[in-house]
C-alpha cells in the first residue's frame, strides 16, 4: 500500500512538471457570424503558417495547449480574418473571447499580453470596415491614436522598459500595416485626403522599413506587396513601376530576398526560368538561392529536347552551393547515382575514362548523388579519389519532381544554353555515348 502511494505521488510530480512546460491558450466564441475553426499561427519570414487547428465546441469553446519556443514567443489566433496576437510563456494560461468578429483577451496571464491587449483595444478605431465614416475621417483618427500611442508607449518604457523594444515595434509596424490597408483598400481617387496626411508623404517617399523586424509580423509580405501594389495604382499609375524600382527601395538584404522570392512566377516554366536567372545572383546567401531553386510551387519542366531544363543545384564536397546555370556554354552530362548502387558504382570507371578523354571541352561531368548519409558520400569520392564535379542532393526528395526518378543511375545531357539534348541519355559503358558526345563537341 505504501508502495503504491509512493508510485502515485511520483507520477503526480511527474505529471505536474510536464504540464508546466504548457502554455495554454482557452477560448470561447459568441455572438454573430461565429467562425467554425480556429487556427493558432506561427510567423516563417512574414507570412502565417499553421501550427495548429481545432473546431469549435457547440458551445462556442476551444483550446490549445501548446510548448512555446523561447527564441519565438509569440504566436497568432486566426479565426479567417483577424489574427489575436499572444506572448506564449511555460506555465502561463491564457482566456481569450470572441465575440462580433473580435478578439478580446480576458485573461492575459503575464503582464505581455496585458500591454498587447491595450495596444490592440487602442487601434480597434483603426478598422477600415467602419462604413458610417467618410474615406477622408480616416487620417484625423489615425493621427488621434499615433499620439496617444505615444503617450502610453512613454509610460509603459517607465514601468516595463525591459519590453518597450518590443512593443514599439509591434505598435510601429501595426499602425504602418492599418494605414496601407486602409489606403489599399478604400481609395478611389488620385489625389485625395491621404495626400494631407504627413504620415503618408513620409512613407510614400520609399518603403520605410529599415531592418528586418517585419519578417516576424504574420502580415508582413502581405504588407509589402500591398504597399507596392498601392503606389503602382495610385502614384505610378500607367507608368511602370518596375521590378528594379521596387527592390531598389529595399535596403535590407533580408526584405529585398523575400520580395524577389515572393514575386516568382509559378505558372509558366519558361518565365520562371528567366526570373531564376536574372534575380538568384541577387539573393544574398546559399539558403534564399536554395529557397528558390527548390520552390515547391515551381512550375515543372518539359522532359523534351529542346526544352528548358530545371537548373539543378546542390552543395559541393565544400558546402559550395554550384547550379547548372554556372556552366553555361558547355554541355552538362548529369549523373544520378549513390554510394549504396551496384549499377552506378559498376559505372564509374567507364565515366572517369570519360572525363580523362574529354578533359579541356567544352563539357563537365556531374555526378549528384542522393545519399542520405553525407558523411558515407565524402568518404566514398576521397577513397575512390572521383573526379568531375562531384554534388550532394541528400535525398530522392531534392530532385525536381518531374523527372520521376524511379530507380538509378540515372543519366541525362543538358546543352551548353541550358536545354536539355537527352532526359536518359546512354551511360557511360554505352559505346554510343561517346559517339554522341563527339558529334555535339564538333558542332
Amino acid at each position: 500500500m505504501i508502495r503504491l502511494l509512493y508510485f502515485l505521488f511520483c507520477i503526480l510530480q511527474v505529471g505536474h512538471v510536464y504540464c508546466q512546460d504548457f502554455a495554454v491558450i482557452k477560448g470561447r466564441v459568441s455572438g454573430e457570424q461565429r467562425p467554425s475553426n480556429m487556427q493558432l499561427v506561427r510567423v516563417q519570414n512574414g507570412v502565417p503558417v499553421n501550427y495548429a487547428g481545432t473546431s469549435i465546441a457547440s458551445g462556442g469553446s476551444f483550446a490549445f495547449m501548446v510548448v512555446p519556443e523561447k527564441d519565438q514567443p509569440y504566436y497568432y489566433l486566426y479565426d479567417g480574418k483577424e489574427y489575436c496576437r499572444l506572448y506564449l510563456e511555460a506555465g502561463v494560461e491564457i482566456e481569450v473571447g470572441w465575440k462580433n468578429q473580435n478578439f478580446h483577451v480576458i485573461k492575459p496571464g503575464n503582464e505581455k499580453n496585458r500591454l498587447l491587449e491595450t495596444w490592440r483595444n487602442m487601434k480597434r478605431s483603426l478598422k477600415g470596415d467602419q462604413k458610417d465614416r467618410s474615406y477622408g475621417a480616416f487620417f484625423p483618427r489615425f493621427e488621434s491614436v499615433r499620439r496617444n500611442v505615444n503617450n502610453w508607449l512613454c509610460e509603459v518604457n517607465r514601468l516595463h522598459s525591459a519590453y518597450i523594444g518590443e512593443l514599439k515595434d509591434i505598435v510601429e509596424l501595426d499602425l504602418l500595416n492599418n494605414f496601407i490597408m486602409y489606403v489599399f483598400k478604400r481609395q478611389q481617387d488620385y489625389e485625395s485626403e491621404e495626400q494631407e496626411s504627413e504620415y503618408y508623404r513620409q512613407i510614400m517617399k520609399s518603403f520605410p522599413e529599415k531592418n528586418s523586424r517585419l519578417l516576424k509580423q504574420p502580415y508582413g509580405m502581405a504588407l509589402l506587396e500591398n504597399y507596392f501594389t498601392y503606389k503602382q495604382t495610385f502614384i505610378f499609375r500607367t507608368q511602370e513601376y518596375t521590378m528594379e524600382q521596387r527592390l531598389a527601395e529595399l535596403d535590407v538584404p533580408e526584405l529585398k530576398a523575400e520580395y524577389i522570392l515572393a514575386e516568382i512566377p509559378t505558372t509558366d516554366y519558361h518565365c520562371y526560368c528567366e526570373y531564376e536567372r536574372y534575380y538568384m545572383p541577387l539573393l544574398p546567401g546559399d539558403k534564399y538561392r536554395q529557397r528558390m531553386r527548390h520552390l515547391e510551387e515551381r512550375p515543372i519542366s518539359i522532359l523534351q529536347p529542346g526544352e528548358l531544363a530545371p537548373n539543378l543545384m546542390y552543395p559541393d564536397t565544400s558546402g559550395q552551393l554550384l547550379s547548372m546555370a554556372d556552366f553555361k556554354g558547355k554541355y552538362k552530362y548529369i549523373d544520378i547515382w549513390a554510394t549504396w548502387c551496384t549499377p552506378c558504382k559498376q559505372e564509374i570507371p567507364s565515366l572517369q575514362c570519360l572525363e580523362k578523354e574529354f578533359e579541356g571541352q567544352d563539357i563537365v561531368f556531374i555526378s549528384i548523388s542522393i545519399d542520405k548519409n553525407r558523411k558515407a558520400w565524402e568518404n566514398f569520392i576521397r577513397t575512390q579519389q572521383l573526379g568531375g564535379i562531384q554534388l550532394w542532393a541528400g535525398d530522392w526528395a531534392e530532385l525536381p519532381r518531374e523527372l520521376e526518378l524511379g530507380s538509378v543511375p540515372r543519366f541525362m545531357l543538358i546543352d551548353p544554353e541550358g536545354c536539355w539534348v537527352d532526359v536518359n541519355a546512354p551511360r557511360p559503358s554505352n559505346l554510343k555515348l561517346k559517339e554522341i558526345l563527339k558529334k555535339l563537341l564538333s558542332k
